[in-house]
């Protein structure tokens, strides 16, 4: 077999620790080498001491090197994880504070929040996929930095690099919805159709037959207790005739319930990451610690590296795997532009990935994906130009904001809290 190497971009972030988990889980991959940078030399240091640490007590033979540049951490790399946050915890708790203040929504990966942390983070990436595709041009890029879906639009569309977005959420859905399914219904298929963090499970079969209405009745009724697995998505499942991603779709149909919430917390997402973050970063620097860190359960990402060794796994090996993850429309979904990232069931090949074809969005939602489209792609030529009128379109066009009169002074505080220069 022959050996690969895998670079990890942003290793000082929390999550390393499951990448690492997942490689001395899959020794059959060949995984070689673990190439670790971040900007923050000393987060750096603690996670690659834990990296080694783990390495050594798994008894395999991976060498562990960390480098300040990411030209030399890159160079020679088949694939490279990409996860890092510019501006740091700190920016997100500007991007989620200022628009509550506007009865806005403030979270990291849509409305303006997701849009703020989009416009810092697609410029250094940019620059990070073009170091990557001159200093390793056949690297795949395994991309978990958020706004994820809007990070691989812009770098698939501004650079050479070859890159694929994942997240966990879709395909963590998909198996446990498999596995609820499963007494009823058999083995069953399911796809799904939308945008990172606005994905809609629209399709459930077996053996080729369409059990989508039928599935969702039963899962429903069967699960309709307040505590249940999917409570929320599945009350508004049987009116779409879809199950929409858990949790994130609450911000566009639940936005009062969600924006009372957000207002009356004694504190932010941000700062409770920052809190556990410490503590993951205090039992990695710990020698005695050689796993995963305990505290690292409550800061989220299940199955973070499940998707990331299937996806690496199936362009490695050529497998064809049907994996969801965002990549280039190019006709699979016919109510969007083909130059635009899609989250859609793919093929996965030594190609990387291929959308498979969807047709039309169904109605029920097909206009809150287009205009959570729209805003995005606008939010690409936003970061591109650093064009204050196409930031504020952007805002104008997203369902959480559609106000001028509220778009246009909080673009303008968050730009100035930002310290961004758009013309």
């Amino acid at each position: 077999m022959t050996e690969i190497s895998l670079c990890i971009v942003g290793a000082g972030g929390s999550y390393t620790p499951e990448i690492v988990e997942g490689v001395l889980a899959r020794p059959d991959l060949g995984i070689a080498e673990l190439s670790l940078i971040d900007s923050n030399p000393e987060r750096l240091a603690v996670m690659t001491g834990l990296t080694r640490r783990m390495v050594q007590a798994s008894g395999q033979n991976i060498s562990v090197r960390e480098s300040a540049d990411l030209a030399v951490a890159a160079k020679g790399a088949d694939f490279v994880v990409t996860q890092i946050r510019v501006g740091g915890m700190a920016a997100r708790q500007i991007d989620e504070t200022i628009p509550l203040r506007y009865g806005v929504i403030g979270q990291e990966t849509t409305g303006p929040g997701g849009m703020f942390k989009a416009l810092r983070t697609i410029p250094v990436m940019i620059q990070v996929a073009q170091v990557i595709a001159e200093v390793a041009p056949n690297a795949m890029i395994l991309n978990y930095t958020n706004p994820s879906g809007v990070v691989t639009e812009a770098v698939l569309n501004h650079t050479s690099a070859r890159l694929v977005g994942l997240c966990s959420s879709i395909p963590l859905m998909q198996a446990r919805l498999r596995s609820m399914l499963a007494a009823q219904f058999g083995a069953v298929e399911i796809a799904s159709v939308g945008l990172n963090h606005l994905g809609f499970i629209h399709a459930i079969t077996v053996k080729g037959e369409d059990v989508t209405p039928a599935a969702i009745a039963w899962l429903a009724q069967a699960y309709n207790g307040d505590n249940a697995l999917f409570a929320s998505a599945l009350k508004i499942a049987p009116l779409l005739g879809a199950i929409p991603v858990e949790k994130y779709a609450d911000l566009y149909f639940h936005r009062r319930a969600e924006l009372a919430e957000l207002q009356a917390a004694s504190r932010t997402r941000a700062q409770a990451v920052m809190d556990i973050e410490a503590e993951v970063l205090a039992e990695a620097a710990d020698p005695a610690v050689h796993t995963k860190p305990p505290a690292l359960i409550r800061r989220g990402g299940e199955g973070y590296s499940g998707v990331t060794f299937d996806t690496l796994d199936a362009i490695r090996n050529d497998r064809g795997t049907k994996i969801v993850m965002s990549t280039l429309n190019r006709g699979a979904v016919a109510s969007l532009p083909d130059d635009v990232a899609v989250e859609t069931l793919c093929r996965v090949d030594a190609q990387g990935a291929t959308a498979l074809p969807v047709g039309e969005i169904p109605l029920a939602y097909r206009g809150l994906v287009q205009a959570v489209k729209t805003h995005e792609t606008l939010t690409v030529q936003a970061a591109m130009t650093r064009s204050r009128d196409i930031a504020l379109q952007a805002l104008l066009a997203h369902p959480l904001v559609g106000d001028l009169d509220v778009a246009a002074p909080m673009l303008d505080e968050l730009l100035n809290a930002h310290g961004l220069n758009f013309h």
